[in-house]
């Protein structure tokens, strides 16, 4: 499946290796996300300047133009699209920070905890607004249409999340998948199939291209779970287990307590009642903080649950590379392929 090209470039280590066949693109991108219609708002201005300029990685715009790429010519309607996916994930973080009470994001003081909660949220609000006006600008209704179910997918998946935080007995898969497309995949999704549309390509490799963002999304949120209890905070710009002590019982643990070979039942019941007292942990007591970390890391452990999630990560990218073998080979495939890879080898 995977070309001579693709497995080349996935023995680098930077996610720029990526890049290259869209990067002349990049800058255009940045330019679409700060010239934004600015608000009279001085503070809503800067908040704004401050969220949109913390150095993202851009991936769901350039996903959406290597697909774009990969299936005809880049033109100035894919760079509206792919500016307005990372608009709209921009203005979820907003969101997201207030719902976690994050001080953090990509390694930087928040806005809610520069300016707070209200004005966090009208930021998010003022960028949805801002893509919305750039989705008409478009002219497709099939675009509008398909971003606007990216919207509802969104408040769908948070309200999903919260439901199910802090409750391991609403613990299941098709709940965990439920979020995870609704929060995540949708906006690779959705920037892919938008480019199929742009490009006018036939429904059936539109519907491909829709495939292949949907399991690179789910993908890339099973390797982020991962993260939570495998990396460090310098790398991943918040705290680790920052999600599990946020109620959020994700991948890892799911594998762990919903596999009937992992523990045993006696060891099931033992690893809830430690996650349960991590949830109601005082931050200052990190005496107590650290052995309930480390008795978590060790059902993980005996249950192979960190083997488990990059497993089936692995999974959903071979799916997802499986989704665009209709593709010719070019740089953009390559490109999207080794994407793919990274995304199941990224240790940030």
């Amino acid at each position: 499946m995977t070309t001579p090209a693709a497995e080349k470039m996935t023995s680098k280590q930077s996610i720029q290796a990526y890049y290259q066949p869209v990067l002349p693109y990049l800058d255009t991108v940045r330019e679409k996300l700060l010239n934004i219609v600015p608000p009279e708002s001085q503070l809503l201005a800067e908040a704004l300047h401050h969220s949109l300029g913390t150095g993202g990685k851009l991936l769901r715009p350039v996903v959406c133009l290597l697909a774009c790429g990969a299936t005809g010519k880049i033109k100035d309607s894919h760079l509206e699209t792919s500016a307005i996916s990372e608009m709209i994930h921009i203005a979820t973080l907003l969101h997201d920070d207030v719902l976690d009470d994050a001080d953090l994001r990509r390694g930087k003081v928040t806005v809610r905890s520069l300016w707070g909660n209200p004005v966090s949220i009208l930021s998010g609000d003022y960028l949805l607004a801002q893509a919305s006006r750039k989705l008409a600008q478009v002219g497709s209704i099939r675009i509008v249409s398909i971003y606007s179910d990216v919207l509802a997918d969104l408040c769908d998946g948070e309200v999903e999340q919260i439901r199910a935080s802090y409750n391991l007995d609403a613990l299941d898969w098709d709940s965990y998948y439920r979020k995870t497309i609704c929060k995540t995949a949708t906006l690779f999704s959705a920037g892919c199939e938008a480019a199929g549309v742009l490009n006018d390509l036939p429904e059936e490799h539109v519907q491909k291209l829709k495939q292949f963002g949907k399991n690179f999304g789910i993908a890339f949120q099973i390797v982020d779970d991962l993260l939570d209890y495998t990396s460090n905070e310098a790398d991943m710009g918040k705290p680790v287990f920052d999600d599990l002590k946020n109620g959020l019982v994700n991948a890892p643990v799911l594998l762990a307590l919903k596999s009937d070979q992992a523990l045993n039942d006696t060891e099931k019941t033992e690893f809830k009642q430690v996650i349960r007292r991590f949830f109601d942990v005082d931050a200052t007591s990190k005496n107590e903080a650290t052995e309930l970390v480390q008795s978590i890391q060790m059902y993980l452990g005996k249950a192979r649950a960190i083997e488990e999630t990059q497993a089936l990560a692995e999974s959903f990218i071979t799916k997802a590379l499986n989704a665009i073998d209709f593709l010719p080979n070019t740089p953009e495939k390559e490109a999207l392929i080794g994407l793919g890879r990274f995304v199941i080898e990224r240790k940030t």
